[in-house]
């Protein structure tokens, strides 16, 4: 990654709700958040977890978002700087490939958001759609006004394997880089840090299945979903490691609450 001069890096926003309206920040191409993010299959975290002990003293040393209303961006009260986020998984739809496939290959620029004024509580609302990379590559998830990306698009690399998207300064996305390097069965665990290329397909069409619309099938009970899910519960039975036991528990999960025997 090459690091643009200061003097190019635009004003970002963040569009917010309760308050309606944004906050701004300003880019620091020179920070980054330390934590390496992991990945649930529900959200995708990077800072103290919600269940340590040390969750409350990092909200009282910081404003933003919080989790239970909204996405979790949670930044610094004497710096502004961006310390840590949670940041939901949509089920509304895929992302166009076309699409994922322009803003995943945008080159990563290093930096990091800081609020120009810290401000009170504010809520930044869980994204819309999602996509994973056939080759196991990136994790993307969006608007649901996403477009192509152009020459006004931003990827953001804020830290190891996560990036924060803008088009036209406005905050729209992020990725996760190599996901299934950071797949774990709970937030607060460590990434195992190794892939298994094996989960990739079986990861993208577990993606695949559990969206809109077929969430709603399942609740109707839909026999055609119920045997896609227990096709795909075999295919990673035959898979070893952590994350295929992830993957594993999921998708039992699935099937435990709209097929129960």
């Amino acid at each position: 990654m090459t690091k643009p001069d200061r003097q190019s890096w635009p004003i970002v926003v963040f569009a917010t709700s309760q308050p309606d309206g944004s906050v701004t920040a300003h880019i620091d191409p020179d920070r980054s958040i330390d934590d390496v993010p992991t990945w649930s299959l529900q959200t995708v975290n990077a800072g103290p977890s919600r269940a340590s002990s040390k969750y409350r003293q990092h909200l009282d040393a910081t404003v933003g978002s919080s989790y239970d209303w909204s996405d979790e961006m949670r930044f610094d009260k004497r710096t502004g700087q961006l310390r840590s986020f949670v940041l939901k998984m949509p089920e509304a739809g895929e992302v166009e490939t076309a699409i994922a496939s322009s803003w995943i290959s945008l080159p990563r620029q290093p930096g990091i958001p800081v609020l120009d004024e810290p401000e009170d509580g504010f809520h930044i609302d869980p994204l819309d759609l999602r996509y994973l990379a056939r080759d196991g590559s990136a994790l993307l998830v969006t608007d649901g006004e996403i477009q192509l990306a152009s020459r006004q698009s931003l990827r953001l690399a804020i830290g190891n394997d996560i990036d924060l998207l803008f088009e036209n300064g406005r905050y729209c996305g992020w990725i996760l880089g190599n996901p299934a390097t950071h797949l774990v069965a709970e937030p607060g665990e460590a990434a195992p840090g190794s892939d298994e290329p094996r989960l990739h397909e079986p990861l993208h069409d577990y993606l695949g299945l559990v969206v809109e619309p077929n969430i709603t099938r399942m609740n109707d009970e839909d026999p055609e979903l119920q045997e896609a899910l227990q096709s795909l519960r075999t295919r990673v039975r035959d898979i070893e490691g952590p994350g295929a036991r992830v993957l594993l528990s999921a998708i039992e999960r699935i099937l435990d609450v709209f097929y129960p025997t």
